[in-house]
């Protein structure tokens, strides 16, 4: 419209400017809440006294200031702070029991959880809305719960193991795209069977081919699959153990940054390295103490240069080795509770950080039964878990322990740091999954569905869901859903309306309306509920009634004779009684009757 003569510049509907959303105060809602500071340091020159004391005291003394102490260098877990990626959270709470398995894709664009509950379910950072909910949920194998999903290196399937001899293959939407082959338990050497024979505990990609995959089982066996051959395994390493039997569970697997070496855990406590050139017969470096026996070296990873070698085990240790000698580990921090069989632990995307989780006061719901339980509720009696539970962060040269991010009371049992959206993911024993970033450095991830703009809703739109997706609920008004509302004569109803009364008298002989019971069994047939044997069709074809087509005439006169003294049909009487003796006499009843008539 022109200022001047308030007249319109041009025509039709003026079109109106988008709304754009607040980001920045979008952000700042899932800002994490700073501690709460520690109690103030008492002041320079000053002496406690207690309040009975009425004797005046002397002031505070001057202080030179040349006398101080030079004031302390600045902490450098400062900096480190602002290189962790930890000032904003989001919680992502669908699961009803631990997160036992969390994996993101290599785009950093969808997240794949699996829990106790038995579900598997599928995020989606773009398609998301503020009430951060999983667009796909399913069960994997019914009645199992999910040990490890893994997310090929292309991102376009991802594999998932249920504590089943067997893994499945989805592809990115959550569709089975094939089951592997399991092995013969009846077959002593396990290098001759096609699959696993016992549970499978670890899954992990190759990290250049996206073709093969390595699993490991509780038959003391790692086997490596090719993707397209679900019938047998490609190679067989099979672990040998100093316990009685020769065999131990495979607890933790896990390849070289080039795919060039394999990593092992076992519940003896051993720790094995394999080269890929090598025909897999024996490990090229073994350490059979690397932790305590009978635990759960849950965590196995290798740093970004393959240099280092993290384990995380159930003794509550972290600890780091040299790839190349297992001799001695570099490093070693203790005091790490840990109370589930998947506590992993990883490194940042340059290597120079190690995470791992920690228990909490609370421990959540655990695996039914076995020594991680028991373990678990003397670690509870004595203390020796903490408060909160949290990921806590090392620095790779020598193991210094740099902070400690509280996430729950319950304890956090996956820990991942993506390195292309640059964010945290960990999954507590409550169910939750919780995202740390900072909007400085993600990149897309999570910050896409926090700064999406909420859904302008239209005027006719009673969706019971609000236009943010946080669930606001609507009452759906259904009036003929209650019997007191049902109008008389409706469809579907005997009560009113034209022809009532005929309809009535039709339902009272329809036993389905009127839930007439099935009468007693009476003789044959429909009566006595006996149904037709299965070759009754065909003895019927064999022999048939042929009563309607015969002349009823013809059959009588058959029996005839030109001699009526010769139709004898028994021989009964045919000698006492030869000659037939008939009573000739006349009816007196019928000669009653005549007389009058011969009156009249």
């Amino acid at each position: 419209m022109d200022e001047l003569t308030g007249l319109p510049l041009a025509f039709g509907k003026k079109a109106t400017q988008p709304k754009k959303a607040d980001t920045a105060a979008r952000l700042d809602q899932t800002k994490r809440t700073a501690p709460p500071p520690p109690p103030p340091a008492p002041a320079l020159g000053t002496t406690q006294h207690d309040d009975d004391d009425d004797e005046p005291q002397p002031g505070p003394s001057r202080v030179n200031p040349a006398a101080l102490p030079p004031p302390p260098a600045q902490d450098d877990d400062d900096a480190d702070a602002d290189d962790l990626p930890v000032s904003h959270e989001v919680v992502m709470k669908d699961h009803l029991k631990t997160v036992s398995a969390l994996s993101l894709d290599p785009a950093g664009a969808r997240v794949a959880s699996g829990s106790y509950d038995y579900d598997l379910k599928l995020w989606d950072f773009g398609g998301m809305n503020l009430a951060f909910k999983p667009f796909r949920s399913f069960e994997a194998r019914a009645g199992h719960q999910v040990v490890d999903v893994q997310w090929s290196i292309s991102g376009d399937a991802f594999l998932v193991a249920t504590g089943a001899t067997q893994v499945k293959l989805y592809d990115r939407d959550g569709l089975e795209l094939g089951e592997y082959n399991k092995g013969d338990m009846y077959i002593r050497d396990l290098r001759n069977t096609d699959g696993h024979v016992a549970a499978i505990t670890t899954l992990a990609w190759h990290p250049r081919n996206s073709a093969l995959f390595l699993t490991g089982s509780a038959d003391s066996t790692l086997r490596i699959w090719e993707r397209d051959q679900r019938r047998k395994s490609k190679s067989v390493i099979v672990v040998k153990s100093k316990e009685r039997g020769g065999k131990t569970k495979v607890t933790a697997c896990a390849w070289g940054p080039e795919g060039k070496t394999i990593a092992a855990a076992c519940e003896d406590g051993a720790l094995h390295i394999w080269n890929t050139s090598g025909n897999y017969t024996r490990p090229n470096a073994t350490c059979e103490t690397a932790h305590e026996k009978g635990t759960t070296t849950s965590g196995l990873a290798f740093s970004p240069d393959g240099k280092v070698l993290a384990t995380r085990g159930g003794d509550g240790t972290l600890k780091l080795w040299n790839s190349k000698s297992l001799k001695k580990p570099l490093h070693v921090a203790s005091g790490l509770a840990s109370l589930n069989a998947e506590t992993n632990v990883c490194f940042s995307p340059a290597g120079d950080y190690v995470l791992t989780g920690v228990a909490g006061a609370r421990a959540g719901v655990l695996a039914a039964g076995g020594a991680e339980e028991e373990r678990a509720r003397e670690l509870e009696k004595s203390g020796g878990v903490e408060r909160m539970g949290g990921v806590v962060v090392f620095r790779t040269e020598g193991l210094e322990r740099v902070r400690k991010i509280d996430i729950s009371p319950f304890s956090v049992v996956r820990v991942l740091w993506h390195p292309k959206i640059n964010q945290i993911l960990t999954g507590s024993a409550d169910g939750s999954i919780h995202v740390l970033y900072s909007p400085s450095t993600a990149t897309k991830g999570i910050t896409l569905a926090v700064t999406r703009a909420p859904r302008a809703r239209a005027a006719d739109d009673f969706s019971s869901v609000g236009v943010d997706g946080a669930g606001e609920d609507r009452p759906i008004i259904a009036p003929h859903s209650l019997p007191m509302f049902k109008e008389d004569g409706a469809q579907g109803t005997s009560a009113g309306g034209r022809g009532g009364k005929r309809r009535r008298e039709k339902e009272r002989h329809d036993p389905q309306k009127t839930m007439k019971p099935m009468p007693p069994v009476v003789g044959p047939g429909r009566g006595g509920r006996i149904g037709a044997a299965a070759t009754q069709h065909v003895v019927q074809g064999l022999v048939r009634n042929n009563l309607r087509d015969q002349d009823p005439r013809e059959a009588l006169l058959k029996y005839a004779s030109a001699d009526p003294g010769d139709n004898q049909w028994t021989q009964a009487w045919a000698k006492t009684q030869p000659k037939p003796v008939f009573d000739l006499r006349p009816d007196p009843e019928d000669e009653g009757d005549e007389e009058p008539k011969r009156g009249r």
